[in-house]
């Protein structure tokens, strides 16, 4: 029982530590296989080639790792861009907060303050 409570602990504190990193760490751990794809499928191509001079299906394997890069670049920038956008959504909202939390004296309490005193009369 206390072995079960201490581990579900445990992974909480890991959880706790790895939820603000998450992105960052699935970023990295994306970057290094899309490293080894790459040059497992140079190698390839680099074997693909030797065997057929004058082949243009070489090309595909130039093509298709331009398009998977193109990808993966889109995402992280778009990624990018979100985040900044996030950041500003949650800076603007601070600032609307901090304006709608005056101390009322910047508040009217009748429009009466606007009129100048000859239209009081009327």
């Amino acid at each position: 029982m206390f072995r079960w409570i201490g581990k579900q602990i445990f992974i909480g504190q890991i959880y706790n530590w790895a939820k603000e990193r998450l992105s960052g760490l699935l970023l990295t751990i994306i970057l290094l296989i899309l490293v080894l794809y790459i040059h497992s499928q140079y190698l390839n191509f680099i074997e693909f080639k030797a065997k057929n001079e004058g082949s243009y299906i070489g090309l595909s394997f130039i093509i298709k790792n331009t398009l998977i890069l193109g990808i993966v670049f889109g995402y992280i920038y778009f990624y990018r861009i979100i985040g900044k956008t996030k950041e500003s959504i949650k800076e603007t909202k601070e600032t609307i907060i901090k304006e709608n939390k005056t101390d009322g004296k910047e508040k009217v309490s009748s429009l009466e303050q606007f009129l100048e005193d000859d239209e009081l009369d009327k």
